[in-house]
């Protein structure tokens, strides 16, 4: 059955110039937020000035060793007994699974779309950090840019008070557009199979209330960024 939409959009593409007033895209758009510095170095300087402006923090550390250690000192410094995480596929540092459970501390992958969704919330309701990665960090915003998907879901990033991120040097990106094109360059991949892509720009916060600014009404009072170089 052919429904209204359907027959909009197939008008739409048959015609070869359905706006024939629409001017012309430009071949090349100029930067929203401009950056000097495009160099790996440069683009994680960037990174965690922004970030700490957000009222986040951000630990630059060397190879798997480094960000084991770092999570770890994170993950003590909260005083951490559970945690909420992706699945360890998608958080780049290896033997970090183990490390953390040798530390003694207990880890749930929330998976809410099986039986045991009752059983999910009650143990991860007193979980003190989410862990994940993410699919870039952005230089000039201090964002991270999180898709949703199997072993990658949104409650990590969301519901414990504390989230920390993990990311490799390669995963930072100049600006927002960096990201919207290299969508565009790979068929769009993650924008077609994700339900929901988040850009995380430091602690929750709002400033509903006369103006004041209060963090993690709406998700994590802090978050916390490790770089693997």
């Amino acid at each position: 059955m052919t429904t209204t939409r359907d027959k909009i959009l197939g008008k739409l593409r048959a015609a070869k110039q359905p706006f024939p007033d629409a001017p012309p895209r430009p071949k090349q758009y100029r930067p929203i937020v401009p950056m000097d510095d495009l160099t790996p170095d440069g683009l994680q300087k960037r990174f965690i000035a922004e970030i700490e402006n957000l009222k986040g923090q951000a630990f630059a550390v060397e190879g798997d060793d480094g960000a084991r250690a770092c999570v770890l000192d994170l993950l003590q410094s909260h005083n951490t007994t559970s945690i909420m995480a992706w699945n360890f596929k998608y958080i780049p540092v290896a033997g970090l699974e183990d490390a953390i459970r040798g530390a003694g501390i207990s880890i749930t992958q929330p998976e809410m779309h099986d039986e045991f969704r009752a059983e999910t919330i009650e143990t991860i309701r007193d979980a003190q950090v989410g862990l994940t990665g993410a699919d870039v960090a952005i230089a000039a915003t201090g964002s991270l840019v999180v898709s949703t998907g199997p072993g990658k879901g949104r409650l990590p990033t969301v519901l414990a008070p504390v989230h920390i991120a993990v990311v490799t040097l390669d995963q930072l990106i100049p600006r927002f557009e960096e990201w919207v094109a290299m969508q565009r360059a790979n068929g769009l991949p993650t924008i077609q199979n994700s339900s929901n892509i988040c850009i995380i720009s430091g602690p929750s916060k709002t400033a509903d209330i006369e103006m004041e600014m209060i963090f993690g009404v709406h998700g994590p009072k802090k978050i916390q960024v490790v770089i693997k170089r």
